[in-house]
């Protein structure tokens, strides 16, 4: 028994009975249309919102349920030869009220005057394609910025007025050498490339360079150091610093030039460092914030710390005096005055012990944030951790001559108000008469402070 279905002429088209489940098995999507595109039957395999009928499609025209741009497929379809050949598969964008359009590729066979499409639905082939398309714009995207940031990296490394070294930080071959550099170490640029970076350097200069190129590579910092260049002679100073570049670790070294090699001591600059390193007095560099930036190794042992390093970014308040209080009274007056002379104070070990210290300070003169710091270990000359005032000889003969006249009582209270009176000129004097400064060494409001010189006498006293 054949299926029969009635084309826009009135003539009966017959289809195998058993065709339908044919089609249904073989595809997603099938539509019977006759000759002038117009559905017949439709086979949907597909999952359907609710509220849609795909039966509902039939009598329509096949290029009504398309996008406009697939209409000329549909065409070129329809005029599939009768014997079946011809017909190559395309992808068709469908538009269904009540649905997202979503694409089939579609076989078209003749059969008569009937044209089937069997259909296999490509949305998750689209996505992938989508997907696909916007992965390669990205990579497109990607890659330009990639070589415009190339670019810029040539130009500022070629043009800059430093002599710059790259470095692989594992081998330590030089990876890429700028003009400056090249001009310095007498070489082509490209005769550089490859080279090792301790053969730029005299042989006695080996083990500094392995030593500076070990530290950078494992803590991440290393000191400046000097060298004498091989071909030139001429005594340069490097800086090395290490950074990360995708998987490989690499070391950009910044040469200066300095003066003509010599077999004799190093400058005045290395006189001075290798003399501050080994004063007997702590030597301490801070910054703006009070945070350690150098110290010497008499520091190191007064404040219980095995290496430099440890100390660095440390706030010196930590270990001085009281925190806070010393170290504020200290910059105030170095950064007001530029230097301060003989604070004494007490410098705190990380584990507790307590030396005491006579501190003279100096703020640098083209650096206003960087602060020097000299502290004298003075426990022994006094063993008693606090200073007590005295009174002067005027003053102790003054009481001694009240003792019998007045009641003890009065006798007390005067040499109280004598010895405060001569703890806050003393106080004042240290601060360079900040009176802020002053209150605060002495435990005072600013309140109090300026009650008690009101009634001492010495609001208006000069110094």
């Amino acid at each position: 028994m054949n299926a029969h279905f009635l084309n826009e002429n009135g003539l009966s088209v017959s289809l195998p009975d058993n065709f339908t489940a044919m089609v249904s098995a073989v595809s997603d999507l099938a539509v019977i249309t006759d000759r002038r595109g117009k559905i017949l039957d439709i086979v949907w395999n597909l999952e359907t919102p609710g509220g849609f009928d795909p039966r509902s499609l039939i009598g329509t025209a096949m290029a009504d349920i398309v996008t406009t741009e697939c209409r000329s497929k549909i065409a070129e379809m329809l005029r599939v030869d009768e014997t079946g050949e011809g017909g190559r598969q395309r992808e068709i964008n469908h538009d269904l009220d009540g649905m997202d359009q979503f694409p089939v590729r579609y076989s078209a066979v003749g059969s008569g005057e009937t044209v089937v499409f069997i259909g296999h639905e490509i949305r998750a082939i689209a996505a992938l394609q989508t997907r696909l398309v916007e992965a390669q714009r990205a990579l497109d995207e990607d890659y330009g910025r990639l070589r415009q940031l190339e670019t810029q990296y040539r130009v500022l490394f070629q043009t800059s007025s430093e002599a710059l070294l790259l470095i692989d930080a594992e081998s330590g071959r030089i990876e890429d050498v700028n003009a400056a550099a090249a001009d310095i170490l007498s070489g082509d640029a490209q005769d550089l490339k490859r080279q090792q970076f301790e053969d730029l350097f005299a042989q006695s200069e080996v083990a500094t360079i392995r030593e500076a190129l070990h530290t950078v590579n494992t803590s991440g910092q290393a000191d400046d150091f000097q060298a004498n260049l091989l071909q030139s002679k001429y005594r340069v100073v490097c800086n090395l610093s290490v950074f990360r570049a995708a998987q490989v670790t690499m070391v950009l070294c910044t040469i200066v030039p300095g003066d003509q090699a010599t077999d004799g001591p190093g400058g005045i600059e290395d006189q001075l460092m290798g003399l501050l390193s080994r004063i007997p007095d702590a030597v301490v560099l801070t910054d703006d914030e009070g945070r350690i930036s150098w110290c010497n190794d008499a520091f190191l042992g007064m404040a219980e710390i095995a290496l430099m390093p440890q100390a660095e970014g440390e706030p010196l308040a930590r270990f001085l005096g009281r925190p806070g209080v010393d170290m504020d009274i200290i910059t105030a007056n170095a950064r007001e005055h530029g230097r301060l002379r003989a604070f004494s104070s007490v410098l705190t070990g990380a584990y507790g012990s307590e030396t005491r210290v006579e501190i003279s300070v100096a703020a640098l003169a083209d650096h206003k944030s960087i602060i020097g710091f000299v502290m004298r270990d003075i426990s022994r000359y006094d063993q008693i951790p606090a200073r007590k005032p005295e009174l002067d000889q005027k003053a102790s003969s003054d009481l001694m001559n009240l003792v019998g006249a007045v009641p003890l009582k009065e006798l007390v209270r005067a040499s109280t108000e004598e010895i405060e009176k001569m703890c806050i000129e003393t106080a004042l004097k240290k601060t360079g008469n900040n009176r802020a400064s002053a209150a605060e060494m002495l435990g005072l409001s600013r309140q109090s402070l300026y009650v008690k010189l009101r009634r001492f006498g010495l609001l208006d006293k000069d110094g």
